[in-house]
This record gives C-alpha cells, sequence and structure tokens, in this order.
C-alpha cells in the first residue's frame, strides 16, 4: 500500500531533507509539496486521503498554527496526522501545536542524523516503517 506525505514547507533546502528521510522509510509513498500555508489548505481539502502532513510553523500566506487549526476544526481533516518540523526552539511553539492537534513536534536539527532519527521515530508511529 502507497502511503501518501504532503510536506508544507517553503525552504527548497529543508524540503529536500525531508524527502530524504522519507525515501529512507520502508514504504512505498507519494510526496506532494506545497510551499505556503495556504497551498497546503488547498491540497487537504482537495484530497483528503494524506496519510501524513510534514508542516513548517513559518511559513508564507499562512501560518503554520492556522494551518493545524483548520485541520482540527474540520472532521473530514482531523484524523490526519500531523508533525511539525520546526526551527522553534520555542518551548512555547511546542505547547501551542499539541494543543492545535499536531501529533509530533521534530526540532530541524543542524545535524542531519539527528533530524532524520527524530523524524522517523515519528513517521514510525504513523505506519510510515523504519529506516
Amino acid at each position: 500500500m502507497v502511503k501518501k506525505a504532503l510536506i508544507v514547507d517553503d525552504f527548497p533546502f529543508d524540503v529536500e531533507l525531508t524527502r530524504r528521510v522519507l525515501e529512507s522509510c520502508t514504504v512505498d509513498h507519494e510526496v506532494v509539496v506545497v510551499a505556503d500555508g495556504e497551498e497546503a489548505l488547498r491540497a487537504l481539502h482537495k484530497a483528503q486521503d494524506f496519510d501524513v502532513v510534514l508542516l513548517d510553523l513559518k511559513l508564507p500566506k499562512v501560518d503554520g498554527f492556522e494551518v493545524l487549526k483548520e485541520i482540527s476544526s474540520k472532521p473530514f481533516l482531523s484524523d490526519i496526522p500531523v508533525i511539525v518540523l520546526s526551527s522553534s526552539r520555542n518551548e512555547a511553539d511546542r505547547v501551542r501545536t499539541h494543543m492545535l492537534g499536531a501529533g509530533e513536534f521534530v526540532e530541524k536539527a543542524i545535524d542531519f542524523a539527528v533530524f532524520k532519527a527524530d523524524l522517523i521515530r515519528a513517521l514510525t508511529q504513523f505506519g510510515f516503517g523504519r529506516a
């Protein structure tokens, strides 16, 4: 079975790192990438068949917090797990994302090995398997 992931990030380098982690997972997957929160909401409303959303917080147009609010407030979206990927080290951001329904919060670490390990741990919870 093919898993479908939505990456929401406006920074191409971070998108590429996230793709690399997904490619290391043991399940077949399809990846959709959008660069802002407005595009993310359009994609989610168009196709509710995503198995996971990988969401940055600092986005153009509509930020990640607003995207989380929309996902958690819509019954047809609220079952989609969200993993927040953020460079924020602010504990209040972490708490707020969990209150808004995020399943996991993964810091965008400077060390790729740390980021990969943390993201794989989070992805495994949502059926993406281990590297």
